[in-house]
């Protein structure tokens, strides 16, 4: 089985990395033959250069690095990449493959839509307002490609009140829910956009709530099976890939 390593952003709040490790736990208990390893870009252990010399003294010949992140920001274009082609110089017999970030997939927003039911609002009911939170980045057009996400989580449901809001960016949350309030939104969620708890998501939910005391919280993204399901996707479509270009090249 070729080993994956399943590559975390990583965080002071230790909360980020048990989540990280819980959203891995379904996977390992539905593939209990593969060897599945979490590593971190910054801030915890191990690291991934240290997952990928564990790897290379194994005597594997191949790994599949998988990015859980969301966007294709700094980490993702250049943190990342640059320490693949290091560890491909270290280990030229280890072939490094590396997928792409797990993005927008329709599980992660599956699972965000059934985090915001799980709070106890019907999918059903049409006055349920949901502010969908996400980081925030400086980089142009980041936060346009984030809030496109928002709408996807009414699909399939009688919802009609969505806004994107940020944690580091305007709209803030509490921008977001008077928004939806204004909008005749009567109950109201925020939804992380988000994989794992942290301080920038504690933020949100103290200034949401000090406005809105009657606000609900969804859990974030990594809760659940659904970060496991898309890691076995992702490790399989870039195989796929590989196999892909190895025969072209030959041809």
């Amino acid at each position: 089985m070729i080993p994956v390593i399943a590559v975390a952003h990583g965080s002071r709040d230790p909360r980020s990395a048990q989540a990280m490790a819980a959203a891995l736990t379904a996977l390992r208990a539905r593939r209990p033959g593969w060897s599945v390893r979490l590593a971190f870009l910054d801030l915890n252990a191990p690291s991934v250069r240290q997952a990928l010399d564990a790897v290379a003294a194994e005597g594997h010949r191949r790994v599949v690095v998988v990015p859980l992140l969301l966007g294709s920001a700094f980490h993702a274009r250049v943190d990342l990449p640059g320490i693949l082609a290091d560890a491909r110089v270290r280990h030229p017999r280890l072939d490094v493959v590396c997928t792409d970030v797990l993005g927008a997939d329709r599980l992660l927003t599956a699972a965000a839509r059934d985090h915001v039911a799980a709070t106890g609002v019907s999918r059903l009911d049409p006055s349920v307002g949901i502010a969908m939170c996400a980081v925030g980045s400086r980089r142009p057009g980041a936060d346009a490609a984030t809030a496109a996400v928002a709408p996807r989580l009414l699909d399939g449901t009688s919802w009609t009140h969505v806004r994107a809001c940020f944690a580091t960016s305007a709209p803030g949350v509490v921008d977001a829910l008077a928004e939806l309030r204004e909008a005749g939104a009567r109950r109201l969620v925020v939804a992380p956009w988000l994989l794992a708890p942290g301080l920038l998501w504690d933020r949100a939910c103290d200034a949401a709530r000090s406005v809105f005391p009657d606000v609900r919280f969804a859990a974030p993204l990594a809760t659940g099976d659904a970060v496991g399901f898309l890691v076995e996707r992702r490790y399989y479509e870039a195989l796929a890939d590989t196999e892909r270009t190895r025969v072209l090249r030959s041809a």
